[in-house]
């Protein structure tokens, strides 16, 4: 009796434990060669001991030696003119990373080293030219008072300092006889807090305070606090300098001071701040992932999100979940099904932990013979919200062992909701078991048909799966009573003397002679009277190299029961070209 099982057991993915070994492989060599129009860099990496390396530029050869591992050459060229260049690379035995590179550079269009800047604070004006034109001018006008009009040739560089008690409005041109390297620069200055002649420098990272004072009258009192405690005390002494260190809390932030008190008043004064804590390698921690939900309605509403601790937060996006690690932690690259989602964070797809599962209904499964060949036919109602892009059914039979004993597995393609199938092929032994045609030594005492579809849910973010388990599943021969003629078809792509062929063979299965015809798209044949036991085979020549896909149409003909009985049979295929 044919019984229909419900599928509540679900689809288990057996996923055997293949450790693979390998040996880790060499580096590959490197080769990196970039000309520009006023350089020539190689970078060779990775390579054997005792590589040669020859460059030549201009027709002279200005490198040749020999190397270990890795080789850099940096020359800089005129920009103006157009250079020959060549780099010649011999690994040593044969090795790879042999380089015959060359060609000629273009000139710049401009000197690519020409830079021109201005820099203007509360107490100065700083003016920095490089390779500009012969004759080219600077002027720099401050209040309305030109400060410097100079003429320079190539390079040029003044310091211009000011009131910093007031704020000053000021100007830099820069006139070359190229009108496209002219430059002008303007702004107006703030003034100063303090006299930038009277300086102090303040370095407060990890366990370490740095205070140098300079600039200040002799005798003038520092003082250094870290947190409220006093950690240094002194005077500038004759050189005109203040300079120590002090050991401070590395772990976190510490605010110091520097108090400078002088004999005038009016120089007088406080700087503050905080430290830069100890950097500090991140404790890796490792996300939870949430109990799977496998209702047959469930959604990612349904799944509970592990609570935040003080290490991990997770956020529930449209995608899946996103943990998040707190300052201090840090996450694996990859973990379990955890996969990178950006700076700090894993996201868990809402695959992983969204698997409902289903049964399959109004399902039907019946053993047929057309024409002599076996099929079963298989019918299943769609599962709600199953379409063509979104949803595939798939077909096994199974051992006692279920999921982990698959007899005939699926293609992978799917199959239409109500499909007719190939009868895969079983035999019966003496003993009562089955065993698969393609191993007869694997005795099984029950198959069972598993049918099972996956359909996707709100895009891919997950599938909901539906199954059903056919007891006894048809492994009697639907056509072990038919009558005749009996042939088989074999239809297969064949390279033969260089040349790509159809190859057709029918196997004539019965107890007389019969009459063969094959017609494919690449020609046709005839084959009369094919004996018992023998086949009719042909190759014929495909002539397009383009991918293929359409049948094989043969007629045979014998006699069954004294009469000829005719049966046609078209087999398709498919050649990759």
């Amino acid at each position: 009796m044919k019984k229909l099982l419900a599928g509540t057991v679900g689809t288990v993915l057996a996923l055997g434990g293949l450790g693979v070994a390998t040996a880790t492989p060499a580096a590959a060599a490197t080769q990196f060669v970039q000309p520009s129009c006023n350089s020539l860099y190689v970078s060779l990496e990775d390579y054997p001991e005792g590589t040669s390396v020859v460059v030549v530029l201009d027709g002279e050869t200005v490198e040749s030696t020999t190397f270990d591992t890795s080789y850099f050459f940096w020359r800089d060229l005129d920009f103006s003119t157009p250079h020959d260049w060549s780099v010649e690379v011999d690994a040593p035995d044969g090795a790879e990373g042999d380089l015959s590179d060359g060609g000629t550079t273009t000139p710049c269009e401009t000197n690519p080293n020409t830079s021109a800047w201005t820099d203007a604070s509360c107490g100065e004006i700083a003016a920095s030219v490089t390779e500009y034109p012969v004759g080219s001018r600077v002027v720099t006008t401050v209040d309305g008072t030109v400060r410097a009009d100079d003429v320079f040739d190539g390079s040029y560089w003044n310091l211009w300092s000011l009131d910093w008690r007031s704020s000053h409005d000021w100007s830099v041109v820069l006139d070359a006889s190229d009108d496209t390297l002219d430059r002008t620069w303007s702004g107006t200055t703030e003034p100063c807090r303090f006299d930038p002649s009277l300086r102090v420098y303040v370095n407060a990272q990890c366990d370490a305070l740095t205070v140098s004072v300079e600039g200040y009258p002799v005798g003038t009192a520092v003082t250094v606090r870290a947190g409220d405690d006093v950690v240094g005390e002194g005077a500038i002494d004759e050189s005109g300098y203040f300079w120590g260190q002090w050991a401070i809390d590395g772990s976190s932030a510490t605010s110091w001071t520097v108090e400078i008190d002088a004999a005038d008043d009016a120089i007088d004064r406080v700087e503050t701040g905080s430290s830069d804590p100890c950097w500090v390698p991140p404790t890796t921690v490792e996300p939870v992932s949430p109990e799977v939900v496998t209702d047959c309605s469930a959604t990612p509403d349904d799944v509970v999100l592990p609570e935040d601790t003080e290490a991990i937060t997770y956020t529930r996006t449209h995608a899946g979940i996103v943990a998040t690690a707190s300052p201090g932690y840090e996450l694996p690259f990859w973990f379990d099904q955890w996969q990178t989602h950006g700076d700090g964070q894993l996201r868990l797809g809402w695959y992983s932990v969204v698997q409902p599962r289903c049964d399959l209904e109004n399902v039907t499964v019946e053993p047929v013979c057309q024409d002599g060949v076996p099929y079963v036919d298989i019918s299943v109602a769609a599962p709600v919200g199953a379409t063509d892009d979104n949803s595939t059914f798939y077909i096994e039979w199974e051992g006692p062992g279920g999921p982990y004993e698959v007899v005939y597995g699926d293609a992978g393609f799917g199959h239409p909701w109500t499909t007719r199938v190939p009868w895969p092929g079983f035999i019966t032994n003496d003993d009562g078991t089955v065993s698969p045609t393609n191993d007869p030594t694997w005795k099984l005492d029950d198959i069972d048909l598993r049918l099972g579809a996956s359909v996707w849910v709100d895009g891919t973010s997950y599938s909901r799966y539906h199954d059903a388990v056919w007891e006894d599943a048809p492994t009697a021969d639907p056509c072990a009573d038919d009558p005749g003629p009996h042939f088989s078809v074999d239809v297969s792509q064949r390279w033969i003397a260089g040349k790509f062929y159809l190859a057709v063979r029918v196997l004539n299965e019965g107890d007389s002679t019969a009459d063969v015809s094959v017609v494919t798209p690449f020609g046709r044949k005839h084959f009369p009277r094919v004996a018992a036991g023998a086949s009719a085979y042909q190759a014929f020549a495909v002539r397009t190299t383009e991918p293929v896909e359409g049948q094989v149409d043969v007629s045979f003909t014998a006699d069954v029961g004294g009469e000829p009985v005719t049966r046609e049979r078209a087999v398709p295929f498919w050649l990759g070209g």
